[in-house]
């Protein structure tokens, strides 16, 4: 059997991903009973409760979606700050721009490695419930660590454990299956060749985050 390319297996998730974009936030986000997308309210405030985004940065939000992070990041950056919506899937990002319409934001369709920002750009880096599906980790985090500023953060979250999340991918089959979070050691390894040193760790049940920062 020939062996599918990163590039090619990205073709595969993009379109995995398009033809989700529209229902993606009502089906993973809105609690059933208020309507609203408040379903993950207690996690999404531990989540920015360890992320330290102050007013006036420049923050981007790598694999953004239907822009689920919108919201919350808007609120912290005040009036002056700029937030850059990123997803590879260009139905997601129209899904992102129809709802969210605030002029601080800048939507870009790109892959992450190849993203049009320049080197320094960002105070802050966000990964949310998408660096499994990065076909190349090393290249992705070097290129995020790029467009940091010196001393700036860079977290990977999602809300689940490594372990709950793989397996859901397996069984997800499809574009997905093998798209998995790196045992601790490996993550590790790949900040360190990137620049950032990890400063926070939690894997556990419902909870998992990366925090690290540009040396």
């Amino acid at each position: 059997m020939q062996e599918i390319s990163n590039e090619q297996l990205d073709q595969k998730r993009i379109a995995f991903f398009n033809e989700r974009a529209n229902s993606w936030l009502d089906n993973f986000y809105k609690d059933p009973v208020s309507g609203t997308y408040d379903r993950f309210k207690n996690e999404f405030d531990r989540l920015f409760s360890l992320i330290a985004i102050k007013p006036g940065d420049c923050i981007l939000d790598v694999g953004c979606g239907s822009g689920v992070l919108v919201p919350y990041i808007l609120d912290r950056i005040g009036d002056s700050g700029v937030l850059y919506e990123l997803d590879f899937a260009e139905k997601m990002i129209e899904a992102n721009r129809k709802i969210h319409r605030d002029p601080r934001i800048n939507f870009i369709v790109s892959n992450v490695v190849r993203m049009p920002l320049e080197s320094g750009t960002c105070d802050g880096i966000i990964c949310f419930s998408c660096f499994p599906h990065f076909g190349d980790k090393d290249a992705a985090m070097k290129s995020i660590s790029h467009r940091l500023k010196q001393g700036g953060w860079f977290a990977i979250a999602h809300f689940d454990s490594s372990d709950r999340l793989n397996n859901h991918h397996r069984n997800a089959g499809g574009p997905v299956e093998h798209d998995m979070l790196p045992p601790k050691k490996i993550m590790f390894n790949l900040c360190e060749d990137a620049g950032l040193k990890i400063e926070e760790f939690i894997d556990e049940h419902g909870f998992y985050l990366v925090m690290s920062k540009k040396k």
